[in-house]
């Protein structure tokens, strides 16, 4: 990759990390800052009858001076209501809220720093930081700084509401810190100090079903799924249903049989539930039987015609069961959805070029070098592009396609496959059937798993 590109590339990572980032401490600081202490959005008001007038006129004051970009002046003020109601958000995480609706990264990580110096016993900041570490996957600073937090917090008496709020806080992210360390007994231990503190909710027994599943304690962990079903029956909004969870968490250890298994009687049991079937047709699709797969798809999108990942699971099907008129139609419909999508321009690129069409494929060449400009770091996107440069002739510039798509080591199952009819061009039947063997090794699905065999098997006669 040349610089101009990795350079770019690094830049639109960063600015989807300031985006995500920036949101999720919007969404903390709304958590954890109640009525009287609110950091109220720098174009709003404050108008709850809760909050005395002082603060009311001093952060609206604040917010207008950060509107006209005189931080200074609005730190000042913000200051000065702090020292006279220290209850409330101490400054530096209001301006790092009011930062983070602006997208400013940089400076809202700036406050957070400043916080922990110029109040050095106030929790918030550190739990912050150690949010902000461990979406970056900084994980010993996560566990450093939530330590920091949690001594801060059992020492924190100023505003009681406020400090429930900050352990709630602090709970949930140490139980994503623990996820993320595999850490299955302590996740669940602070599950239950969650479940004490907040009370019982759907969403902490799936995560406690989830520490136990890990646990090796299946059992136990249906029916804590099982509970969550039964108190998101009364609700509107639900999340994964008991079976649904359990097939996902066996997927990911690899265990598709198991999966299979759930997946097999939940659908019998429930023939409309969109999670079950959708997951059934993974399944089918991992496992190579796309007609079992097929029926499955077309029925969640008749039940939803308007859902995209129903549209996308059908049209994924249809690539891989060599139906490309049809995946050409429900990508391009996807596309127009989202224009931008690179999953569904790297469909709708290996869908045209399989079809006897010189307008097809100039539209696949046009779809998989856009994709690639866009996407210049994915190795995915990459391989498509030498498939659709071999499939219209262009050998040595798919080559250096593959070849760049292959150069990170770890060369996936369809690039292997591009790779074998490469070699097969080029007479080098040896080295195809090699790339065909890696290709087929394991359980690991692709569009052309089935030629890629049928390919193998020629070559071995």
């Amino acid at each position: 990759m040349n610089i101009s590109r990795l350079l770019l590339f690094r830049f639109v990572c960063a600015g989807l990390f300031v985006f995500a980032f920036c949101l999720l401490l919007s969404q903390s600081l709304a958590q954890t800052n109640n009525v009287t202490s609110a950091a109220v959005p720098a174009n709003n008001s404050v108008t709850d009858d809760s909050v005395p007038q002082d603060i009311k006129d001093s952060l609206e004051a604040a917010a207008v001076a950060f509107n006209a970009s005189r931080v200074a002046d609005a730190l000042d003020i913000l200051k000065e209501v702090y020292a006279k109601h220290p209850e409330i958000v101490p400054p530096r995480m209001i301006l790092a809220q009011w930062f983070a609706k602006a997208n400013l990264v940089d400076a809202v990580r700036a406050n957070l720093e400043m916080g922990t110096d110029e109040l050095p016993d106030d929790p918030e900041a550190y739990l912050l930081l150690a949010e902000f570490a461990l979406r970056q996957h900084s994980l010993t600073a996560a566990d450093l700084l939530l330590s920091k937090a949690w001594e801060k917090l059992e020492k924190y008496t100023v505003n009681p509401k406020r400090k429930e709020a900050l352990e709630s806080t602090c709970l949930r992210i140490m139980t994503d810190f623990c996820e993320a360390r595999q850490r299955w007994n302590t996740m669940e231990e602070i599950v239950d100090k969650r479940i004490k503190h907040d009370g019982e909710s759907p969403q902490l027994l799936r995560q406690k079903g989830i520490a136990l599943f890990r646990q090796k304690k299946e059992g136990e962990a249906k029916k804590f799924f099982v509970q969550a079903d039964n108190i998101d029956a009364s609700v509107e909004k639900k999340g994964l249903i008991a079976d649904a969870i359990l097939a996902q968490l066996y997927l990911a250890q690899g265990d598709n049989s198991k999966a299979r298994q759930i997946l097999d009687a939940a659908l019998k049991a429930n023939p409309n539930s969109k999670e079950i079937i959708a997951l059934s047709i993974k399944v089918n699709l991992n496992d190579d039987k796309l007609e079992e797969a097929k029926p499955l798809a077309e029925k969640l999108l008749k039940d939803d015609p308007t859902s995209s990942s129903a549209k996308l699971l059908l049209a994924t099907v249809a690539l891989y069961m060599g139906d490309y008129a049809a995946a050409e139609k429900l990508f391009q419909e996807l596309l127009l959805e989202s224009p931008n999508d690179g999953q569904t321009q790297n469909g709708l690129a290996l869908a045209l070029c399989e079809q006897e069409s010189p307008e097809k494929m100039r539209r696949a060449l046009e779809y998989a070098i856009g994709n690639v400009r866009r996407n210049s770091n994915n190795t995915e996107i990459l391989a498509t592009l030498g498939w659709v440069q071999f499939k219209a002739g262009q050998f040595e510039q798919a080559a250096n396609s593959l070849k760049l798509s292959a150069s990170t080591g770890q060369i996936k199952s369809a690039t292997a496959y591009y790779l074998a009819c490469l070699a097969v061009k080029n007479g080098n039947t040896a080295e195809a059937k090699k790339l065909l063997q890696a290709a087929l090794s394991g359980d690991r699905q692709f569009a052309k798993r089935r030629e890629a065999a049928k390919l193998l098997e020629e070559l071995s006669k």
